[in-house]
């Protein structure tokens, strides 16, 4: 989608959303990785009434990814017009619309961590309303609008920051879906203690 909402600011806007979408997705990746290696064990320990391990695992997969995620982060910012060049050295114009764009979808990396660990611990438990509802958050309920209206304010930029805002706004939408539930599984550990 975001190469459709591109081309009306020509070729090089599309080939630079192209490579920053592929860096992006390769960035996201490992993330999706680990938080396959926590949802077993989220789900043992759910299932065995250890709230208190669902909790600390997730809190440690969440540090430690957006600790990951920021590394990352910093890294594709400080060398953004590199990375570009990696995939398109004829093209000056490619470069400066790609540095711009990945800079500002690295700017938002970090805070996946929270969003995606969020989703991966809610499919597990069987909050499904949840989940589901934080799945379709940032490529659907939150991306969709910023990419249909941004560009008409801000043109190229525009563009550039579709992703970036759906991912705040994603963010902003796990913080009361998380909340929730972890409350509702330090209840369920107070009541097994009492």
């Amino acid at each position: 989608m975001l190469n459709w909402t591109a081309k009306p600011f020509g070729d090089a806007a599309i080939a630079a959303m192209t490579i920053v979408n592929r860096f992006s997705m390769f960035s996201g990746s490992a993330l999706i990785g680990f938080g396959q290696g926590f949802q077993p064990v989220c789900g043992f320990n759910y299932g065995a009434g250890r709230y208190d391990r669902v909790r600390k695992a997730f809190w440690f997969c969440v540090k430690v990814g957006a600790a990951v995620l920021a590394g990352i982060a910093a890294l594709g910012i400080l060398f953004a017009p590199r990375i570009v060049l990696l995939f398109q050295k004829n093209d000056p114009q490619v470069v400066a619309l790609g540095t711009l764009a990945l800079r500002c979808q690295l700017a938002t990396l970090p805070a996946m961590a929270y969003v995606i660990m969020n989703n991966m611990m809610l499919q597990t438990v069987g909050e499904n309303g949840r989940a589901s509802v934080l799945a379709m958050a940032r490529q659907g309920l939150f991306f969709i609008p910023a990419i249909l209206i941004l560009p008409l304010a801000l043109k190229f930029p525009g563009v550039a920051l579709a992703q970036p805002a759906a991912d705040v706004c994603s963010f902003l939408l796990a913080i009361p879906l998380s909340t929730g539930f972890l409350e509702k599984m330090r209840g369920k550990e107070e009541a097994q203690k009492a």
